[in-house]
């Protein structure tokens, strides 16, 4: 991501409003120009021009960008005339920032600002004069890194296109099973959504709160045949609630030659590419990823399962979709928890596999955790390629895969002991933390090492979490999925990138490490 976001066009473009809404997303500051000048000058800008004139204000503009272009993560908002002056373009650039042209018709710019907001503009009240001044412009405009046309968007749409623009989408084959696989993400889902449905007939599988999000967004080009909204949270991934959606697959005489679309986190991804799998013995889905924990888990293991009341994930199947798109947009609404949990997931891919994805949450966790919107669409891309790569080598989980496993194995019987009240990404994170324990114990993780990932996964946790002790949690970590032979596997780290999958995990040794950790 650039470090500087300079919005440019004419009045009336949507910058001011672009620019809070792109700022926001981002976790980045916003300042709009012109209401610094107003306050600066202590009186709008149309009395600065009257009574001080253009040369004064433009003065007081280029020493105010001069200003904001020695900061850092801006999303600033110029004024219509910042950027015929060449000067200030050189300035926007300083230090990789990058200009944005919010690029509109002179129509469209009038309609945006309305006929009272024209009226109070005095340059509006002469028509023939604004067409020269934009028409003036038009070339200033254009030395830009980033054009984006905005007319016929809405203002939060208009945003997702900025974002499209300076983080071109990325596109890689998961390759799940020996099939095709496409995975996209992307800040502008809603186009690659439709393109992929084309000349489908589509029916559409959410939950209520993505779905009052993110559904009227993500089905603009759709006109999808039915539309199946399910209460959010783990309870609904059961077999009663696959069996409502089969029902209402069957209202809408849906056939195998259909296309279903899960748009959701990974509690709807799961159920709905279950569904998919079993409908009519089958039929081709869409997995539409909106929470960071999906984005870099769920929607690219190529499996789908629903809880039993004794375990999670119990009943299901390896299948992989037709397409998975990660939409960036999305993430911009996740609460600080939520994007924790995701970053917890990403933190381990990057420990077992992608070191830069390490690098990554370990320097920038605090910005990350704060929303930079950059940060975690390259932690969503990097960790749902790392972990398509691990899966494609190893579908139906008979070795390699299991070292995605790590932080699963007790992470998995803190849920289980907490009655699932824990969420997935928190019980992770302590799960990393007994495993770095566990590691370092072993003489196999370098105590400065183990201490940092200790550090990052307590950040990632949040508040404490009461641990199960072993003589409890040691059943459930027998009934772990991908045990064999009657032992428990479990990862270990030997440095970053160097996992290690043990079976040889004795309860006293568990029971030392949690000891260890309980102390400190």
């Amino acid at each position: 991501m650039p470090e500087n976001i300079f919005l440019t066009g004419f009045m009336g473009s949507g910058k001011s409003t672009v620019g809070a809404l792109l700022a926001r997303a981002m976790g980045r500051k916003f300042v709009d120009m012109d209401s610094e000048l107003t306050r600066h000058f202590g009186q709008p800008i149309a009395e600065v021009f009257a009574q001080r004139g253009e040369a004064a204000f433009r003065q007081a503009e280029s020493a105010l960008l001069a200003r904001l272009s020695r900061r850092r993560g801006l999303v600033a908002a110029t004024g219509g005339g910042v950027a015929a002056n060449p000067a200030n373009r050189a300035l926007m650039r300083a230090d990789g920032g990058r200009i944005v042209w919010l690029r509109a018709g002179l129509e469209h710019c009038a309609r945006r600002l309305g006929p009272l907001e024209t009226a109070a503009r005095p340059l509006w009240r002469d028509a023939a004069a604004v067409e020269r001044l934009f028409a003036q412009r038009q070339e200033a405009y254009a030395d830009c890194d980033h054009a984006v046309d905005t007319e016929g968007l809405l203002p939060q749409q208009a945003a997702a296109a900025v974002l499209a623009a300076i983080t071109p989408q990325r596109v890689f084959d998961a390759g799940l099973e020996g099939k095709r696989c496409p995975v996209t993400a992307t800040f502008q889902a809603p186009a690659k959504l439709a393109e992929l449905c084309a000349g489908r007939r589509v029916i559409v599988l959410s939950e209520s709160r993505v779905a009052g999000l993110h559904l009227a967004r993500l089905c603009a080009g759709l006109q999808p045949a039915a539309q199946v909204i399910l209460p959010p949270g783990e309870a609904t991934k059961t077999l009663a609630g696959a069996r409502r959606v089969y029902d209402a697959l069957l209202a809408a005489n849906v056939e195998r030659g259909d296309l279903l679309v899960a748009i959701g986190g990974g509690m709807i991804t799961d159920l709905g590419a279950f569904v998919a799998a079993t409908y009519k013995r089958g039929m081709d889905f869409i997995l539409v990823s909106t929470s960071l924990l999906g984005c870099v888990d769920a929607s690219v293991g190529g499996k789908a399962a629903v809880n039993l009341p004794a375990a999670k994930n119990i009943v299901g199947l390896f299948t992989a979709p037709l397409a998975v798109v990660l939409d960036l947009w999305a993430l911009s609404t996740l609460p600080r928890a939520q994007r924790a949990e995701g970053l917890a997931e990403a933190y381990k891919t990057g420990l077992i596999g992608r070191p830069e994805l390490f690098d990554l949450v370990d320097q920038r966790l605090e910005a990350l955790l704060a929303g930079d919107l950059g940060g975690l669409a390259a932690c969503a891309h990097l960790a749902a390629e790392t972990k398509a790569r691990v899966v494609s080598a190893d579908f139906r989980e008979k070795g390699p895969r299991r070292v995605l496993n790590l932080g699963h194995t007790y992470g998995h019987a803190v849920e289980s002991w907490h009655n699932y009240k824990i969420s997935h990404g928190r019980a992770v994170a302590v799960g990393m933390i007994v495993a770095a324990r566990l590691s370092l114990e072993r003489g196999l993780l370098a105590a400065d090492l183990a201490q940092r990932v200790i550090d990052v996964c307590a950040r990632l946790r949040g508040r404490p979490v009461a641990l199960p002790p072993v003589e409890q949690a040691w059943p459930i970590m027998q009934n772990d999925k991908k045990n064999a032979g009657g032992k428990v596997v479990f990862v270990l780290l030997e440095g970053v990138g160097r996992p290690l999958v043990v079976d040889d995990l004795t309860p006293d040794e568990l029971a030392r490490a949690l000891a260890a950790l309980e102390a400190v």
